[in-house]
């Protein structure tokens, strides 16, 4: 019986660190600078919506009061990302945010600018629920600071029905990052430009 206790331990611990990620990688990686990404995400997926959503879309329009051209908005307490074509809304994906609970691992809110592009890297990190180093697709910072780096990512690790049903107060939420399904994180590469604006709601 301790044997099999023991095992579960050591199961859980090895699981614990696929979680979510800042980026701390030294690695190369294959970079797309943002005059080519402005020019491939001119027209991507702004003539209709799409959505990757696993849940029901909440019916208020996020995208109301948006200035801008470009625009992602990300809530935490729903679980959910947009992006903002002016007022209208082109797509919409369940997300799985940062763990509340710890000061180095919540998505902060506030209004920021995706600062880089890339694909096929590594996060690397630590803190102190362990540290990770994991593979993923699409990276796009838009965060900086004493803690790491913070950005949309896919997570390829998760099952599907995780995006949108991971409370941000579960130690099963990200370490801070805005995890995405695949193709979500593909749609929002190919759309957003450097600079595109992401607003993090509570």
């Amino acid at each position: 019986m301790k044997f099999i206790v023991l095992l579960v331990i050591i199961g859980a611990l090895g699981v614990g660190g696929f979680f979510g990620w800042k980026h701390f990688s030294n690695k190369p990686a294959k970079t797309t600078a943002s005059t080519s990404a402005s020019t491939s995400s001119s027209s991507t997926g702004v003539s209709s919506a799409q959505s990757s959503s696993s849940t029901a879309k909440p019916a208020v329009n996020q995208c109301a009061s948006n200035t801008s051209g470009q625009l992602i908005v990300v809530s935490i307490s729903q679980r959910h990302l947009w992006a903002c074509q002016g007022t209208s809304s082109v797509f919409d994906s369940a997300v799985v945010t940062g763990m509340e609970n710890l000061a180095a691992d919540l998505t902060p809110t506030g209004t920021y600018h995706i600062t880089s592009k890339t694909t096929d890297t590594h996060l690397i990190g630590h803190d102190s629920t362990g540290s990770w180093d994991d593979f993923v697709n699409y990276w796009m910072p838009f965060l900086h600071n004493q803690y790491g780096s913070y950005g949309f990512h896919d997570a390829t690790w998760r099952p599907a029905n995780a995006f949108g049903n991971i409370s941000p107060y579960s130690s099963d939420a990200s370490h801070g990052c805005v995890e995405c399904p695949l193709d979500t994180a593909k749609w929002l590469y190919n759309w957003a430009p450097v600079g595109t604006t992401v607003t993090i709601e509570s």
